[in-house]
């Protein structure tokens, strides 16, 4: 049986002599036509065959062009190319953008990233956007931390001088919190001319405090460091430290009355902070093991030390010794010190931090042990041997703890606390009560 020929439909041509390309088209016996384009090259005839019209002649004008070129056919658009464009235009589309644009828009990206991976660059920024986070004016920034100072059990010392500090602050610098600058905040701190660099610096560091609080509600970004803490400390000239002598402080303990005279001896024989003999409770003097316990609620480093109790000191407590309640009641001794000091006729009058400062000196002269002496004073080696150290000999320092109080002498003025006054009436109660039940 004779097999049936292929049937052509049509020729098409195009280009014109050696860049002829013809289409021919065959219907199948499955009712499907192919198109195979044809051309001569090199001497060869070659073909290729379509099953759509349209992607047949895309490529047969390409051949012919390049053929009119004399370009080689290793230039020659594949199926696969196209499939790779198509899919390129897609996905293009799919962000509202043509294949040009994007390539554009690639091109740009490319360049500004740099050596980094486009998927990095792009994760970085939107870990870093500054306008994902709240907008939270500083005023209500400063009330929400106050309060959650307050909330922590800080003192109210502390609470106060916050307030106080941020007040100023606030009063210069406003608007939302993420907003302020480095420069903000360096430039309010150097208008302060009423303050000295200490007192900058103590305003800076409860900035850095406030502005980490608002870091961690949220209010800044979490892996930047903050305005505040970006900003120049303040250099503090180095002062001469200055001591009492032993002459100087026998006296200053006999003009004491008895409100102040446990911050004047505790100061000098134990070398407690002044800050943290206010928050000294009776209880934590250990006259049975001979040591003061500064708790970490009381410490300002917030670690707990055992200090000391000198055979002296406790001389010089005893006479207004009582089993609890605070050592010391008064709000600010500040005034009290410096009326003392006159009163001891001391040159100069009173001495800022002398009591600590005379405390380490003596105690560094008489145990010759700086680590000990830092332990018990709650500091560093180094920050004693800087702020704290003044050369002073042995004898000097055998004479300072052995300043004890006359025979028999009491200070001014003993008090007697509301707390002992209702005891005192609570017991004469029971004893009444014991005497008429003892009379019936």
């Amino acid at each position: 049986m004779t097999r049936k020929k292929k049937r052509r439909n049509k020729i098409v041509e195009i280009g014109t002599g050696l860049a002829t390309v013809r289409i021919y088209t065959v219907n199948r016996s499955n009712g499907y036509p192919h198109h195979t384009v044809a051309w001569k090259e090199g001497g060869r005839r070659r073909t290729r065959i379509f099953a759509s019209m349209d992607e047949a002649r895309m490529i047969a004008q390409q051949t012919s062009v390049r053929l009119t070129n004399g370009a080689s056919a290793i230039n020659e658009v594949t199926k696969r190319d196209m499939e790779l464009l198509r899919h390129c235009e897609q996905t293009a589309e799919r962000h509202g953008l043509t294949l040009a644009a994007a390539i554009e828009e690639w091109s740009s990206a490319r360049k500004l990233a740099g050596s980094s991976a486009l998927s990095d660059a792009v994760r970085f920024y939107q870990a870093n956007r500054l306008d994902l986070l709240p907008i939270k004016p500083i005023t209500e920034v400063v009330e929400e931390f106050i309060t959650s100072r307050r909330a922590r059990g800080v003192t109210d010392n502390y609470v106060t001088r916050s307030k106080d500090y941020l007040k100023r602050f606030t009063s210069q610098v406003g608007g939302n919190i993420g907003d302020v600058t480095v420069s903000d905040i360096n430039g309010f701190l150097q208008v302060q001319e009423s303050l000295g660099p200490t007192t900058k610096n103590a305003l800076r560091t409860c900035l850095v405090t406030m502005f980490g609080f608002a870091k961690r509600q949220g209010y800044l970004h979490p892996d930047r460091k903050t305005a505040a803490e970006q900003t120049e400390k303040f250099k503090v000239p180095e002062k001469d430290i200055e001591i009492f002598t032993p002459e100087e402080m026998e006296r200053l303990l006999l003009t004491s009355h008895a409100r102040i005279l446990p911050l004047m001896a505790i100061g000098a024989f134990a070398g407690i902070r002044s800050a943290e003999i206010r928050r000294l409770d009776w209880q934590d003097i250990k006259w049975d093991r001979g040591h003061i316990e500064i708790s970490g609620r009381i410490a300002k480093t917030r670690a707990r030390r055992l200090v000391p109790l000198t055979e002296n000191l406790k001389a010089w407590l005893a006479p207004v010794k009582r089993e609890s309640g605070p050592v010391i009641e008064m709000t600010d001794p500040s005034g009290t010190l410096g009326d003392v000091a006159v009163k001891a006729q001391v040159p100069g009058g009173w001495r800022q931090n002398a009591l600590r400062h005379s405390f380490i000196s003596y105690r560094v002269a008489e145990t010759g042990d700086v680590a000990r002496t830092s332990l018990e004073a709650g500091n560093s080696p180094k920050v004693v041997f800087r702020h704290y150290r003044e050369v002073v000999t042995e004898d000097e320092a055998k004479a300072w703890f052995s300043i004890l109080p006359p025979d028999g002498w009491q200070p001014s003025h003993i008090p007697i606390p509301v707390s002992a006054r209702i005891a005192k009436l609570v017991e004469e109660r029971k004893q009444r009560k014991f005497d008429t039940e003892e009379k019936a």
